[in-house]
């Protein structure tokens, strides 16, 4: 089983639409196995801008955290999707175990 998770700012879009609304929609369409959306507080990339939600802020361009858990071969196929897709992020995939509650 493998984690992906795909980090961007809340700014990215896709055809119009937030980017982490076209990846959930995406992942259901695709029959993933789970997709969470986390917002973030505060955070910064490879380009060093520091974003942050605050009271000076304005347009904060919070961070945003897609994860999706599924198969190796299904995070593959899904991986392969999102590198079409043209916005500022980060990709990561992880080695993950999982079990129902």
């Amino acid at each position: 089983m493998k984690l992906l998770r795909v980090y961007f700012g809340e700014k990215e879009k896709h055809r119009g639409r937030p980017l982490f609304e076209y990846l959930t929609r995406l992942a259901y369409e695709e029959g993933m196995k789970g997709v969470t959306v986390f917002k973030g507080v505060m955070g910064f990339g490879e380009k060093r801008h520091v974003h942050r939600s605050d009271f000076f802020s304005i347009s904060a361009d919070l961070p945003m955290v897609v994860e999706i858990f599924d198969t190796d071969e299904k995070i593959a196929t899904f991986i392969e999707k999102v590198k079409e897709l043209k916005f500022d992020g980060l990709v990561v995939v992880l080695d993950a175990e999982g079990f129902h509650m």
